[in-house]
């Protein structure tokens, strides 16, 4: 299958092309290429000739401070009620008037209705990355089903890109808490928590916020899943047990036998200032499971990289 993939110069990406560099023909797509997905035109340019089947769209601004300081701008710019924000038609904007721009929507809003707009021209399936922070976190959990309503401004610029697809022929797949072996790119939640544990003697870690974390390996063999089952519309992909930051730091420094004394502390203590984070980030993922893929715990997870 020949895909173009884009942001595969980041965590899940150069793990994507590490793993199926051989099952699939993988067309990169990333800055470091010369594309710009706020510019269509360059887009259009990149596809010719390439006669891709799949688009997979990984590139986003995904920093949610940075994010969240974009909101002022990009609102202005969009000339909008705030209070209507959610009713925002995405896919009726002009995407010119977002041209080279970096801010959170220019890249994860008008990028994803760039990329989906090249892509369907040009014939092939495209596949969008979201997340869980388009839920709002004040739920136990959320299916497929459940309604998008974004505390944060990155959540709502992940959301809008939602917006642009058509589920009916094309996939959004929603994940959360990305974790894996130790990557040259980027630390994750699991070896960022290392370090800090490592290095110091005592350290507070969130205790009254539910996350999932995932293996990266799992992720990119469910999306590998999806593409050969030829599913289409919305699924969860996350990991198999749900549990807070405190609860992770203590499986690792259990795993990794540190002697590091963890206390708790208090969601919005920790992000005072910031960016609002959804309490409650647990997504469902009953609807790969049924089609015949599962996902790790937590525990097998650590336990693979443990012994890397």
């Amino acid at each position: 299958m020949r895909i173009i993939l884009s942001g595969a110069s980041g965590l899940i990406g150069s793990r994507f092309e590490e793993l199926l560099f051989e099952s699939h023909d993988i067309i990169p797509l990333s800055s470091e290429h010369g594309v710009d997905i706020t510019n269509q035109a360059s887009l259009a340019e990149f596809f010719l000739g390439k006669g891709v089947e799949v688009v997979i769209h990984l590139a986003g601004k995904t920093d949610v401070d940075g994010c969240e300081l974009d909101r002022k701008e990009d609102m202005s710019h969009l000339a909008i009620d705030p209070s209507d924000i959610l009713n925002l038609d995405v896919k009726n904007l002009y995407s010119d008037d977002w041209k080279d721009k970096s801010t959170a929507f220019a890249v994860n809003s008008i990028g994803t209705k760039n990329l989906y707009e090249v892509a369907i021209k040009s014939g092939a399936k495209f596949v969008y990355i979201s997340s869980d922070f388009v839920f709002s976190g004040l739920e136990d959990s959320y299916t497929e089903e459940s309604i998008p309503n974004p505390v944060d401004w990155y959540g709502m610029t992940k959301y809008f890109g939602e917006k642009v697809v058509d589920t009916d022929n094309n996939l959004i797949v929603r994940l959360s808490f990305p974790y894996g072996y130790q990557s040259p790119v980027k630390k994750d939640i699991v070896w960022k928590l290392l370090d800090l544990l490592s290095s110091k003697e005592e350290v507070n870690l969130i205790s009254d916020q539910t996350i999932t974390p995932t293996f990266i390996d799992d992720i990119i063999n469910g999306l590998d899943f999806l593409l050969l089952k030829n599913a289409t519309g919305i699924y969860h992909l996350t990991g198999g047990s749900s549990l807070s930051p405190m609860q992770v730091g203590e499986k690792i420094k259990d795993a990794f036998s540190l002697s590091t004394k963890i206390g708790p502390s208090r969601l919005e203590d920790i992000y005072k200032g910031k960016a609002p984070r959804p309490a409650k980030s647990v997504m469902i993922s009953e609807k790969i499971a049924n089609l015949g893929f599962k996902t790790k715990t937590f525990d097998e997870g650590l336990a693979l990289i443990k012994t890397t």
